[in-house]
């Protein structure tokens, strides 16, 4: 299909008038598909967060088990991941500073610009809190942390979405990193939306999170076996299903009255939902409720613990809830504000990745 076109040209100085009815029209032709037509924006969001790797380091802070949908990309040294669940974002780390761009632009809001994403990762990395206070403040008050201090520069806790922390660590029971991951981006490619596919193939499809009354389905326990999800397919059915019942079926109710719980009552009631104990609950208060005195104690925590801390608990084979809770108190007197995330930063010196590139 061909369509007639007139333009005027212009070639003035900035100060001249003209009379644009004298001026010589030009008719050009063009073509266009006898279809739909589809815009996308033709101002990329990117910039930069002006931090240097001392005081966010991705690869210690994305990959060392806080949240389990990040990935690096190998050929072009990006980190890909999803921001409130909906904005697919690119990382990549500089020495003076990080590079971002927002991957799904056409399909936002378009007064969603660069200055927003920036915003909300400086948000979600807890930028505004001074990394190298707190770790001189820690190192202050504990011999070890001095130690590893220089070697594990960098480490944020992250502000992480409530809903997609509940059930990724409700998936980590008996688990390791690479499983978990496996295991979340098969529940997010199933039941959750696409939120961006990549041309080249080179990386696979980016799904949202599934909402609460999704996974509250009846066929959500079968379905979620037959991906390998074992026991814990009955665990996040189940406390989908209680969320959405506490709630009079408006999970998201549930979700945003957790929000404003302390840090004792969101514990209580992370703990009443099937699969999350002690550990768990704290994982979820530390990592997306902001209760960064929430101190989650596993049986690695258990090994740091005895081996720098309370020697006279080295024979300890498991965890009383006494034990857990006297664990979890001598690490706030000791560190006490933010004590959740300097013994983050502990057990995140203690990995074996960590271990083999600091």
């Amino acid at each position: 299909m061909y369509r007639e076109m007139t333009l005027q040209c212009v070639h003035a100085p900035m100060n001249d008038t003209i009379d644009v009815t004298k001026l010589p029209i030009v008719y050009i032709r063009t073509h266009t598909r006898d279809t739909n037509i589809q815009f996308t924006s033709v101002m990329a969001v990117k910039g930069t967060l002006r931090i240097g790797i001392d005081q966010l380091n991705l690869s210690k802070t994305l990959s060392t088990g806080q949240n389990f949908r990040w990935k690096k990309r190998p050929n072009d040294e990006k980190w890909i991941g999803i921001l409130d669940n909906c904005h697919v974002i690119t990382l990549r780390q500089k020495s003076k500073m990080i590079e971002f761009e927002l991957l799904n632009d056409e399909n936002v809001d378009k007064s969603i610009n660069s200055t927003y994403i920036e915003t909300r990762l400086r948000n979600y990395f807890r930028l505004d809190h001074d990394i190298d206070n707190l770790y001189s403040k820690w190192a202050s008050q504990d011999d070890n942390f001095a130690k590893i201090a220089p070697k594990f520069k960098g480490i944020r806790l992250l502000r992480q979405d409530v809903l997609e922390n509940i059930f990724s660590f409700i998936c980590s029971s008996n688990n390791n990193i690479s499983r978990i991951s496996r295991m979340i981006e098969s529940l997010c490619t199933k039941y959750g939306e696409k939120l961006y596919s990549f041309k080249d193939n080179s990386f696979p499809d980016i799904h949202q999170f599934p909402p609460i009354d999704v996974l509250a389905n009846v066929n959500v326990d079968s379905e979620l076996r037959l991906l390998s999800f074992g026991y814990r397919a009955k665990f996040i059915n189940q406390s989908a299903r209680h969320m959405m019942e506490a709630s009079n079926g408006n999970g998201n109710q549930w979700i945003d009255q957790l929000t404003k719980m302390n840090y004792e009552d969101a514990k209580r009631e992370l703990m009443s939902l099937p699969g999350i104990g002690a550990k768990v609950a704290d994982c979820i208060c530390l990592m997306s409720l902001n209760h960064t005195e929430a101190i989650p104690v596993d049986t690695h925590v258990l090994q740091i613990t005895t081996k720098h801390y309370l020697p006279h608990m080295q024979k300890v084979k498991s965890l009383t809830t006494q034990r857990y809770n006297d664990i979890g108190n001598f690490y706030r007197e000791k560190f006490q504000d933010h004590a959740g995330w300097a013994q983050t930063v502990l057990f995140c010196s203690d990995l074996k990745q960590m271990k083999a590139n600091k």
